[in-house]
């Protein structure tokens, strides 16, 4: 009796089916990867506002470390784990940010001084609150040290629009002390108490920068309310300089 023989059509028919298996187990992958990406929870959108302090905690981190002209929006994007696109949403540019970082540090530190003056001075006598004004100013340096590396040590570098931003935050300072100078000054009787005060401002943001630095540099050395008297009592003791009886 022959052999039966075997359909030729049997091995396309078992390779086709194996095909369509293969085929229907990659949609089936595909099916189930989509509906688990479906399941997570998409990242919350955040406009161009609610993205700025984020920003400018990276900005001020790569601004520490590489200056302001060594600093790009680039480092800064990745930093901060967005696109330079994003960035650039919230700033136009360098600069734009840069002047943020120095007007938020500015209100932080104004607002320490503010806080520890009065808002009117008395015919007292003025060395207490200069060493108050001193003492709050140096304890927001010691608070954020690395905002007075970037701010007020020069992270400006020549970018001479930078150096001018720094300037006047510099005198908003200078204004805030000579304005309750020159208050004073003219209660003592002293001629010309307008532009003395302003001197005594610069004197006071003056040595104020320089207690920072001192205070940076040793800080087992000091304390602000030690800085702050002492920078008070050297103010006080020129004072016969400006016309104030000793």
């Amino acid at each position: 009796m022959p052999k039966p023989t075997r359909s030729a059509s049997l091995p396309k028919t078992a390779k086709t089916a194996g095909k369509a298996v293969a085929k229907a187990g990659k949609a089936a992958s595909r099916a189930a990867a989509s509906a688990s990406r479906g399941s997570r929870p998409r990242a919350a959108h955040l406009g161009p506002e609610r993205r700025r302090p984020m920003i400018l905690d990276a900005a001020f981190e790569v601004f520490l470390e590489r200056g302001y002209e060594g600093a790009s929006m680039e480092a800064i994007a990745r930093r901060a784990g967005v696109s330079k696109p994003v960035v650039y949403s919230s700033f136009p540019g360098k600069e734009a940010l840069f002047g943020e970082l120095l007007r938020r540090e500015e209100e932080r530190i104004l607002e320490a001084i503010a806080g520890a003056l009065p808002e009117r001075l008395e015919t007292g006598e003025i060395e207490p609150l200069i060493a108050d004004a001193l003492t709050a100013f140096l304890q927001a340096v010691v608070d954020s040290p690395a905002a007075f590396q970037v701010i007020f040590l020069g992270a400006g570098g020549t970018d001479a629009a930078i150096n001018r931003r720094v300037q006047r935050g510099r005198e908003k300072q200078i204004e805030t002390i000579g304005a309750l100078a020159q208050a004073w000054l003219a209660s003592q009787g002293v001629g010309d108490a307008e532009a003395q005060g302003r001197l005594l401002g610069y004197v006071v943001v003056g040595l104020g920068e320089s207690a920072a630095r001192a205070l940076l540099a040793e800080p087992d050395v000091w304390t602000p309310r030690q800085l702050g008297d002492q920078m008070a009592h050297l103010v006080m003791r020129g004072r016969g300089g400006i016309g104030v009886p000793a």
